[in-house]
């Protein structure tokens, strides 16, 4: 893993040079030194105000209750823990690209001195207000970016992410379908920062494996005709065809379906994942399989998660994508304020990386702040994985989980991939 010791603004950015990809058994964690910047403070407990724009509503609305039911779990867990910091969170919806909603939000929240925001999931929302909040020196940390351009976005170090870039879920996506033993595979994909990222990084893992790109389409956000994009990428008589949406996924299986398509021949990312439920019954699509960043959430998590919003009178979640990721930036928030004294976006963003990497490790928040409060560096290794920030503010280290759908629309697990960036 990379060495960086953090000094000030991270305003230096590289680029990602490459991805390992390793099955989950294979898993090794490689240790190395690093430096630390702890503030350190004994006045008193901290107070941490935060807000979300996540997607209330929107073409990614399926993704907005397990990330926020997450960041509400952590700020519970952080609350009770009583260890020297507490965290007041306001929740705004981020819409889509088609609306203003985001930038709204962002208005209102930083207008209310929130000193760090959680959001947006869809990397095209981020884009519309990332500059409103980072130039306001709040730190921005997303659990669901993944969008490569953010790697190297001028953003003075407040920008963060703990879902890993799109270099990674493509290759493993492209690998997964290699493996599969397809060769003549056609791209159907969404004309923004995610879509075009995401197909970028499939094709260069799919002809890297000796597989052939036969035909690619491609549509704008929002769309609800595909037809014509389908015959044409169906007219190479592809054994895979991989669609890059969001809830637009949809529309386009019943139209796939109206084609007599084979839905084993199906694969979808994240962005698509989990939309179609076995409540919808206009299309099966038994036999399609998706990439997911992140872990599967364990059964554990998933009862608290699901105790936490029947309390608040909520329905049961359906997904839990990125419920994790937004977990564990929330505590991650947490902590780098903890470590450096104080709440103000700039001490966050000075103590991130830190208490991402090398130092004792710990796997809670209650665990990791003991630490803090005795003088000791701390490696917070959380429910999404081993985090593991870099100078770019992005995770060098993450899994990929792939599920499969069965008749009825139902998903199961099938296995989760670990990946280091470098």
């Amino acid at each position: 893993m990379g060495v960086f010791a953090k000094t000030g603004s991270r305003s230096l950015k590289t680029t990602l040079g490459g991805a390992a990809i390793l099955g989950i058994s294979a898993l090794v964690l490689v240790g190395c030194s690093s430096g630390s910047t702890s503030g350190g403070s004994d006045s008193g407990d901290l107070s941490l105000k935060i807000g979300t724009i996540l997607p209330q509503t929107g073409t990614l609305a399926v993704l907005g209750p397990p990330e926020i039911a997450g960041v509400d779990l952590a700020v519970k867990d952080i609350n009770d823990a009583k260890a020297g910091i507490s965290i007041d969170v306001t929740q705004k919806d981020s819409g889509d690209t088609t609306t203003d909603i985001a930038t709204q939000s962002a208005t209102s929240l930083l207008a209310d001195g929130v000193s760090a925001i959680i959001g947006a999931a869809s990397s095209g929302v981020s884009k519309t207000f990332i500059d409103q909040v980072t130039q306001a020196g709040v730190v921005q940390i997303s659990p669901a970016n993944t969008s490569p351009d953010f790697t190297s976005y001028d953003d003075d170090g407040f920008y963060w992410r703990t879902a890993p870039s799109d270099v990674l879920q493509g290759r493993i996506l492209g690998n997964k379908i290699v493996k599969d033993g397809k060769t003549n595979v056609s791209i159907l994909y969404m004309n923004d920062a995610y879509g075009t990222g995401l197909e970028k990084n499939v094709k260069e893992a799919l002809e890297a494996g000796g597989a052939k790109v036969g035909a690619e389409e491609t549509f704008e956000p929002a769309s609800t005709d595909f037809n014509s994009a389908l015959t044409s990428v169906l007219a190479t008589d592809p054994d895979a065809l991989v669609v890059i949406s969001f809830d637009e996924i949809k529309t386009i299986a019943e139209q796939l379906a109206a084609k007599g398509f084979d839905f084993s021949k199906l694969y979808g990312a994240d962005g698509n994942y989990g939309v179609i439920t076995d409540k919808d019954t206009n299309v099966d699509i038994a036999g399609a399989q998706f990439t997911n960043p992140g872990v599967e959430a364990k059964a554990d998590f998933q009862e608290k998660l699901q105790a936490l919003v029947k309390d608040q009178g909520s329905d049961p979640l359906t997904v839990f994508s990125y419920a994790a990721e937004s977990y564990d930036a929330t505590t991650l928030l947490a902590l780098a304020a903890l470590q450096g004294g104080a709440t103000d976006g700039a001490t966050i963003r000075d103590n991130l990386q830190s208490v991402s990497e090398e130092g004792t490790k710990c796997e809670t928040f209650a665990d990791c702040a003991k630490l803090i409060k005795d003088g000791t560096d701390v490696d917070y290794d959380g429910i999404s994985g081993p985090i593991t920030f870099d100078k770019n503010g992005d995770p060098t280290e993450a899994y990929v989980s792939i599920y499969k759908y069965a008749t009825g629309n139902k998903t199961s697990f099938e296995e989760q991939v670990f990946g280091k960036l470098d």
